[in-house]
């Protein structure tokens, strides 16, 4: 089976941050010391709480696609996302690109439904 495509630094998963804040809202850079590995990647805790629910249900607080921008993928491209960036949506975390003059989840919130649309099949190809 082909390995499916993630984007990571270092081997972590949204550049460090702590999936639980970046599922909240608010991505908070998680401890080193705090850790735990899901389908290859490292996830960091700010809390070893965080690390104990994360391991209950990862699937729920890694982002969709591989970390990758959703919007990106939509169109067909790996394209690195901004942990900063985020939504849910259907209980799926997307991140997104974002820098000081763009943030590609205003395109994405233009038309969610059919964006995750499009971005199911084009990920189907990818994986």
């Amino acid at each position: 089976m082909k390995k499916k495509p993630q984007y990571l630094e270092k081997g972590k998963a949204l550049k460090g941050h702590d999936p639980l804040s970046v599922y909240d809202g608010i991505a908070t850079m998680g401890d080193e010391n705090i850790t735990s590995v899901y389908e290859d990647a490292i996830y960091q805790f700010i809390t070893s709480e965080n690390k104990v629910i994360f391991d209950k249900t990862p699937g729920k607080y890694s982002p969709k696609y591989g970390g990758y921008c959703s919007i990106a993928i939509s169109e067909g491209s790996l394209v690195e996302a901004n942990s900063h960036s985020a939504l849910i949506q259907d209980g799926d975390l997307h991140v997104f690109y974002k820098d000081d003059d763009e943030d590609t989840q205003d395109e994405w919130n233009e038309n969610p439904v059919e964006n995750k649309k499009r971005a199911e099949i084009e990920w189907a190809k990818l994986i």
